[in-house]
């Protein structure tokens, strides 16, 4: 049976996307329970059933392509996690305030450009967890209006997911799907965050100069942060630190690795190996560990997510979609690069950009099987994706988590009024992503 060109299967589908997506943006339902049951309900649907497997067995091997994904968030959070322990963050955090002698300004620049540089090593997640409870004492200890902080501090973390591999599980599952190299993903889209976060400092001092500028901060309270008395376990810092670090090191490195050696490394098992050391050497008992530092619900809405997302590839949807992207662009790659980038943003901004990333993935390879020349489209969509990523307050879990945190302190933004904020900066840093890209591939 084919309805519009598209079997039964095709419909269930999309129809199930739409309404996991309908609730993902209305937040009527727990994200996390839409995408499993969503997931459940195409397998119940038998969308994936075929010949020689049960359907369950073909959308359980969706799950298992990406278990190297699930392993590398899984493993930075216990492992960074656990170095949190140390205070080393706390610290740098208090080293930049004195830095800047606690002016709101440069404070911003500061919080901005620490949580961006973060993200790109340790993953936008695990970062806004280390940086808002940070952010929450210097708000309440100088008397700072807390959201320029927080848009600041959510936008770059966003941005900065596009920066390395391992700076956000879209961008990790990108770069895994397409072969792209860690160099090859930080002199792309790296360079070019560079520049966006340039941009959105100065946007984000244009719109909260009034509020900055009522600020004084009383010098007093800025000599009183001593970085030193932040430090809470030293044994932790000197052994832990460079436990994080070499982990780090030999995932930049691990082309280079298997390039002179053959030897062949993967993100999930350094860093679950690197985790479970520390868990070892700091004598971690790991039920606390999975119970206090690993957020079990993103894990369960990436399984349901690569389920659903998978079903549209399953039923061969994704490859009419592609199709029908280089039909209305007429193949020409200028067109198309537009249409991803800026459309990758605004869709972000208000769709998951986890299931909205892995869906144009797929896209975009079905039309390099079309003998397009995608390459400017990768990185058309993994920044635009992450310049939407901070659009709104649902836009990616690392807003969630850090308004969630906000909330918790009695400071509440309206949905509407963030979106009025910062729609205007997505935009912005979308079309300078599209002439980026576009003068250096494509002019």
């Amino acid at each position: 049976m084919q309805l519009f060109g598209l079997s039964i299967f095709s419909v269930i589908s999309l129809v199930t996307l739409s309404v996991v997506y309908f609730f993902l943006i209305s937040e009527k339902l727990n994200k996390v329970i839409v995408s499993i049951l969503g997931a459940t309900i195409l397998i119940l649907m038998q969308v994936f059933r075929t010949a020689s497997h049960a359907s369950q067995e073909n959308a359980f091997g969706f799950i298992a392509n990406n278990l190297d994904i699930l392993g590398f968030v899984i493993g930075m959070m216990v492992l960074v996690g656990i170095v949190k322990e140390s205070g080393v963050f706390e610290a740098l955090a208090i080293w930049l305030v004195k830095l800047v002698k606690g002016h709101p300004f440069w404070l911003l620049v500061a919080i901005g450009y620490l949580t961006l540089f973060m993200t790109a090593l340790f993953s936008n997640i695990p970062t806004i967890l280390i940086v808002i409870p940070i952010l929450v004492i210097l708000i309440k200890s100088f008397k700072l209006p807390y959201l320029p902080y927080f848009f600041v501090t959510i936008t770059m973390a966003n941005i900065g997911g596009a920066m390395t591999p391992i700076s956000d599980p879209t961008t990790y599952y990108q770069a895994k799907v397409v072969g792209l190299s860690f160099s090859e993903v930080v002199s792309n889209s790296g360079v070019i965050v560079l520049i966006l976060s340039v941009v959105t400092i100065f946007y984000s001092i244009l719109i909260f100069r009034k509020e900055l500028s009522a600020v004084k901060v009383d010098k007093k309270n800025v000599e009183f942060f001593k970085p030193q008395a932040a430090i809470k376990n030293r044994k932790l810092l000197y052994r832990g630190l460079p436990i994080l670090f070499s982990v780090i090191v030999l995932m930049i490195f691990k082309d280079k690795i298997l390039e002179i050696t053959g030897i062949g490394l993967d993100n999930a098992t350094l860093t679950i190996g690197g985790a479970f050391l520390a868990m070892m050497i700091f004598h971690r008992k790991p039920y606390k560990v999975f119970r206090d530092l690993i957020d079990w619900e993103i894990i369960f809405f990436f399984m349901g997510l690569f389920i659903i997302v998978g079903s549209l590839e399953f039923t061969h949807v994704i490859e009419l979609l592609a199709e029908q992207l280089v039909k209305i662009s007429g193949g020409n790659i200028a067109s198309l690069t537009l249409m991803i980038s800026t459309g990758s943003a605004l869709a972000s901004t208000f769709i998951d950009n986890v299931p909205y990333n892995i869906t144009m993935v797929s896209a975009i390879k079905a039309m390099e099987a079309t003998g397009i020349s995608v390459y400017p489209l990768w990185w058309a969509l993994n920044l635009g994706t992450s310049i939407g990523g901070g659009g709104s307050p649902i836009a990616a879990a690392c807003n969630v988590i850090a308004f969630g945190q906000a909330e918790k302190e009695g400071w509440k933004t309206s949905f509407s009024k963030y979106l009025m904020l910062a729609l205007p900066l997505v935009v912005i840093n979308s079309l300078i992503t599209f002439g980026i890209i576009w003068l250096r591939y494509i002019k």
